[in-house]
């Protein structure tokens, strides 16, 4: 008895079965390996998130009680601020290990995808102001996807109002950092700086 082949009709419908059985596998492999690439993205963007959020808290936690010079050659608190920047005196957390004090800015611009977070530092040096001090240092960036950032500081604009949150230039006890990116808002940052009376009375006569 002979065997029976396959008809061409068979033969194609086997392949076109086998066709559409490869694109819904390729299909499948797809879809998972996009689900795991944004998956990834999305543990590096908290991983990022979080990091930045301890180097920043550690770094403001800090700020060191010091003066430097104005433009009138008088000494003046290392310690300026207001909702886009902040100016301070404190050991620079990744350069540490080389000892020394620094001169740091925390600064917030524009950039292409809303705003960025920079920063800005020099050794520190009491004759120094705080331009002449940042004239030679190129911004490092933080992170520059933000959405929307800012600044803010609670604590007395002049001896004997009551505190508040505000974003005026004076020495406050605690630094508020709100920061948000396309994807989500981030856990705020509360921060209090060291308090030091004189320091704070003179920086509120400054004004």
């Amino acid at each position: 008895m002979k065997a029976r082949g396959f008809t061409l009709l068979e033969m194609l419908i086997a392949l076109t079965l086998m066709g559409l059985l490869f694109t819904a596998l390729f299909s499948a492999f797809y879809t998972l390996s996009r689900s795991w690439d944004a998956a990834d993205s999305r543990i590096s963007q908290t991983e990022d998130r979080r990091l930045i959020a301890e180097f920043l808290r550690r770094q403001l936690s800090q700020a060191m009680v010091l003066k430097i010079s104005n433009d009138k050659d008088e000494k003046i608190y290392a310690f300026e601020a207001n909702a886009e920047r902040i100016r301070y005196a404190a050991p620079l957390q990744p350069l540490q290990h080389q000892g020394g004090i620094f001169l740091i800015e925390l600064s917030i611009v524009s950039s292409k995808a809303g705003k960025a977070l920079e920063m800005r530092y020099a050794p520190y040096r009491p004759e120094l102001t705080w331009d002449k001090a940042f004239a030679d240092s190129e911004p490092v960036p933080i992170y520059d996807q933000l959405k929307d950032a800012s600044f803010a500081y609670f604590g007395q604009s002049s001896e004997g109002e009551e505190a508040q949150w505000q974003d005026m230039p004076f020495y406050p006890q605690l630094v508020k950092i709100e920061l948000a990116d396309t994807q989500q808002t981030w856990p705020l940052l509360q921060i209090p700086l060291p308090q030091v009376s004189d320091y704070a009375n003179n920086n509120t006569a400054q004004k």
